[in-house]
């Protein structure tokens, strides 16, 4: 007779504790990590977190329109150019916008553009556009820390982010 090994159980294994939680509505679905926090919103259709280990927000809003795909470009240009010129408003010459794009939605659902900037030496903002059919979805990331380690959040956030089709 084999002895028993004292490590063996006959309880499956429990996996591990994923360190992200999915946040979802209708409209998208992003997994963040358990230090962002929900914070309420009065913003009808807005979703807002916080994390004080990244010192940074997130505001994650929806429009619903039905936007035709040859006005998708000029539609996220027109938000993305309301977007600077409201921080150029609160900080008159210190908006510098260091990083911008565009492109057809990885998810093949629309288009997304971007931009990120360094206001006042102070804030990095980031937004990001999707535009999408019958919505429009507005990502707004603002971190206090420096511009590369800003950027490498944006990309950790934004990796997890799935706008959903309508």
């Amino acid at each position: 007779m084999m002895p028993i090994d004292p490590r063996f159980s006959p309880d499956p294994p429990v996996p591990p504790k994923s360190d992200l939680i999915t946040h979802a509505n209708d409209a998208w679905q992003i997994d963040l990590p358990r230090r962002w926090r929900v914070v309420p919103s009065d913003r009808d259709n807005t979703v807002t977190f916080q994390s004080a280990e990244d010192d940074a927000g997130l505001m994650i809003n929806v429009d619903f329109y039905d936007i035709p795909p040859d006005k998708a470009r000029s539609t996220a240009e027109r938000l993305i150019n309301a977007r600077l010129a409201t921080l150029e408003q609160q900080a008159p010459g210190q908006v510098d916008m260091f990083d911008s794009g565009v492109q057809a939605h990885r998810q093949s659902l629309g288009l997304e553009m971007y931009y990120a900037a360094h206001v006042a030496r102070r804030d990095v903002v980031m937004y990001f556009v999707y535009i999408l059919p019958q919505r429009v979805i507005n990502m707004t990331l603002v971190s206090k820390k420096g511009r590369d380690e800003a950027m490498g959040l944006l990309r950790a956030v934004h990796s997890h982010f799935q706008p959903k089709p309508a």
